[in-house]
């Protein structure tokens, strides 16, 4: 473990353990004074606008395990292992993530600016709570790996937000996405509507993959908005209402009421949850039309 003594008054010392138990000892030993740290691009950010800076910054850099993206099978399905700490540009030229899941690709084409891809992690972008990769990442039903100092936990991602477990409980090391779907550009959807395409935190972000039948019944779907001040969630309600049902005009009226009732959206400064509630509704509810042909 190498430890970086600070460079200046009052700057951070920053700690580089080579392990994940090395990592959780030194967040045990300095608790609310330390934060994990990857990336830095969001941490950065929450500086520049005046958030403090804590004493002691514990970076997961040196950890190789949570570097490795390859194939790998959970609960015995096949898919694939993206280690936390694979950098968003590392995600977009995969050749495996790009052949097998075209939507996370589609998700972080549309995250910030390249340089920016170049430095954040994949897990920092989760951890975060509000990155704009989680809707893509929880239309694809994605499984978390989290470190509780003795051992690895497997919890699905639409339940670590559900139950909002505080990013210091764990440390997250890897995502797992399942290859149980056959997507093309007509079963999923990646849509952010920001200030400034890309470059700002989203108004509403949507995605969802919904694959239809011949007969265009709806055989699988999964939903998820958020963004902004709007934590990302699953809209499983409406998932339900959809599920093995034709998709007609009448289903899509009742979609598009039922986004609007379930997504709990956020009022802030520039918009209100009436206008997220409509535009996510909207978004959703064409995009989804659109695969019926």
């Amino acid at each position: 473990m190498i430890r970086q003594g600070a460079a200046m008054l009052n700057s951070p010392e920053v700690w580089l353990p080579d392990d994940l138990s090395a990592a959780w000892k030194l967040k045990q030993q300095f608790r609310g004074e330390s934060c994990f740290i990857a990336g830095g691009t969001l941490m950065q950010t929450q500086w520049q606008k005046g958030a403090d800076c804590p004493r002691h910054l514990i970076s997961l850099e040196k950890i190789k395990e949570m570097q490795v993206c390859e194939n790998a099978k959970y609960s015995g399905e096949a898919g694939i292992r993206i280690g936390a700490l694979t950098t968003l540009a590392a995600c977009k030229e995969h050749p495996s993530l790009l052949k097998q899941f075209p939507l996370l690709e589609e998700a972080v084409r549309n995250v910030a600016a390249p340089a920016i891809r170049n430095r954040a992690t994949i897990g920092g972008n989760i951890a975060g709570r509000f990155g704009d990769l989680t809707p893509a990442l929880l239309a694809l039903d994605t499984t978390l790996s989290l470190y509780d100092g003795s051992k690895l936990l497997f919890k699905p991602l639409s339940d670590w937000i559900r139950e909002g477990t505080a990013s210091n409980d764990f440390i997250l090391t890897a995502i797992y996405v399942h290859d149980n779907l056959k997507l093309d550009k007509k079963s999923f959807f990646y849509k952010k509507l920001g200030f400034r395409e890309a470059f700002t935190p989203s108004i509403v972000t949507i995605s969802g993959c919904c694959q239809l039948g011949e007969q265009n019944e709806v055989k699988y779907i999964r939903l998820a908005a958020g963004g902004g001040t709007t934590p990302y969630q699953r809209l499983t309600e409406c998932e339900r209402l959809a599920a093995g049902l034709t998709l007609t005009n009448d289903l899509l009226k009742k979609l598009f009421q039922g986004i609007k009732e379930e997504f709990n959206a956020a009022t802030d400064v520039f918009t209100t949850s009436a206008y997220k509630k409509t535009v996510a509704a909207n978004m959703m509810v064409s995009k989804i039309a659109s695969f019926a042909g």
